[in-house]
């Protein structure tokens, strides 16, 4: 007896290829040791797992569910196709959560104890343990393929094996609708679905900038090669420190979006390579699942994004990610904790590049309030970095041209703090704010253009700035494009964040 699966299957969506990979990571995971009597063998592009004559297909199929899906000692979900070891529990939990709020959101799929468990998360931020609350479980729907019927009693077939067809519960496919008859397929379909939680990834989702109430989301790899995925699901496990990783930790699987957690996914399973193809995966299709205006009893599909493994602009969003994106934890007044996303930049980039807008789309919604623009003058250093990573040509210009003329400027306010005795600092924040607030009112191309012209004008009192005599021809046909209006007011603000200074500067204005 056996079951057979081909990555290449016409008949094969997302969903398969990534339940595939799955299955594939599992069966890597129990390298010599498969469960007893059962034989696997796993290529590039093919599944096939045996058993003999003397196991009836339903106990073949424990055998597989038992060494397939776990718990651990503190009842937490336990995947070994993922390969999360033991010191990495903060994220065994986060991952648990993740389960419990998609593929596992009703609480037959996950009977445990009605009391909730305390799990002393590690902060880098605080030397004492944040504690994060948890339902333990006692057990899940995919142990025993709950709601499937493939081992039912009541619809066992001749001899212990499947009957011709079996059912696809939402446990196995989140949000899928049943409509008036339940989901079918045949019983190796519904098998290889169940492992379609083991190849996808779980993040918790405490949005900035939409509206819907969503609370976690599901990331689908699009699975291209199955040897390959199941070694990049075992580096992306690995607490190995050669590369850095954005979602390997609780607060790394708290972001602000769903793209966001795409793109940190797809940038960590391939292994500090954007651009390589040996992840086995070429992109993914990530769902949010949340609270819907139809439907106030359940969580269910709020946003499905199909998104592309590289961008142009990818650099921009891992600076951003590396820089601002690890999550904080908040304490509540009655002593809970809650963790949240350190800024919303990251939510706003990956959701711009998703989309194929600018990257920097928007970007005026996140600091058309003086004290949100005030809050993330405290990370300059860190959009500086954002700067030097765009790829861009006339970004870089525009944002070249704006700095040298706000660090002559500010050199300008330095003069006059010293031949006046006043405060360099207040004179600073005072042309900033002036600076922001004409920028965002400024309505029309024609007169932004102007602006950022006289801007540059009064800087060098009537001189030629450097970066503009450089590159005159791009700058001019950029600004004077009116297509290019919201991006230019984006980019001044942005421009005006990640200023700062080299020491040498700071010595000169002031500015420390």
């Amino acid at each position: 007896m056996a079951l057979r699966y081909y990555l290449n299957d016409s008949n094969f969506t997302i969903y398969h290829r990534a339940a595939l990979g799955g299955l594939a990571a599992t069966i890597t995971a129990w390298e010599e040791n498969p469960p007893e009597g059962i034989q696997t063998t796993l290529e590039s592009d093919f599944v096939e797992i045996t058993w003999d004559e003397s196991l009836t297909e339903q106990e073949a199929l424990r055998r597989i569910l038992e060494a397939s899906f776990k718990l651990t000692e503190d009842k937490l979900i336990d995947l070994p196709g993922q390969f999360i070891g033991e010191d990495a529990a903060d994220l065994k939990l986060a991952i648990h959560e993740g389960l419990c709020l998609t593929f596992l959101q009703h609480n037959k799929m996950r009977p445990g104890e009605k009391t909730p468990r305390v799990f002393p998360l590690k902060n880098a931020d605080s030397e004492n343990p944040n504690p994060i609350t948890y339902k333990a479980i006692n057990s899940y729907a995919h142990q025993k393929a709950q709601g499937t019927g493939l081992l039912d009693v009541t619809r066992r077939g001749e001899g212990g094996n499947f009957q011709i067809s079996a059912t696809i519960p939402q446990s196995v496919i989140p949000g899928a609708m049943t409509g008036k008859k339940p989901l079918q397929a045949t019983p190796e379909e519904a098998i290889l679905l169940l492992y379609l939680m083991v190849g996808c990834a779980v993040f918790l989702l405490r949005p900035r900038t939409y509206k819907e109430k969503a609370q976690a989301c599901i990331v689908v790899p699009d699975v291209t090669d199955l040897l390959d995925f199941a070694n990049s699901m075992q580096i992306l496990a690995s607490t190995s420190q050669n590369f850095q990783r954005f979602s390997n930790t609780y607060l790394g699987r708290v972001v602000g979006g769903a793209e966001e957690a795409a793109l940190s996914f797809l940038i960590d399973i391939k292994a500090d390579a954007i651009a390589d193809t040996s992840s086995g995966v070429s992109g993914c299709q990530v769902i949010a699942m949340g609270k819907v205006a139809w439907d106030k009893n359940q969580i269910n599909r709020s946003l499905s994004v199909k998104v592309r493994g590289n961008y142009p602009e990818m650099k921009v969003f891992r600076t951003a990610k590396q820089y601002l994106g690890v999550s904080k934890i908040l304490q509540t007044k009655d002593g809970k904790s809650y963790p949240i996303p350190k800024s919303p930049v990251p939510e706003l980039i990956a959701a711009n590049l998703a989309a194929e807008r600018h990257w920097c789309a928007y970007f005026t919604t996140l600091v058309s309030k003086k004290q949100d623009f005030n809050r993330m003058l405290f990370q300059k250093e860190c959009f500086k970095k954002m700067a030097k990573a765009i790829h861009d040509e006339d970004d870089q210009a525009i944002i070249k041209a704006f700095h040298k003329a706000w660090e002559i400027t500010m050199g300008q306010l330095g003069e006059r703090a010293r031949e006046n005795n006043l405060d360099f600092s207040r004179l600073v924040e005072v042309r900033r704010e002036k600076m922001r607030n004409e920028i965002l009112r400024t309505k029309t191309p024609s007169a932004l253009a102007s602006w950022f012209l006289q801007f540059c004008i009064n800087a060098t009192k009537g001189a030629a700035l450097d970066p503009i005599r450089e590159d005159k021809e791009r700058i001019r046909n950029f600004i004077f494009n009116q297509r290019n209006f919201d991006r230019f007011q984006n980019l001044l603000l942005f421009a005006l964040l990640s200023y700062a200074g080299d020491s040498s500067n700071n010595k000169n204005t002031g500015d420390k």
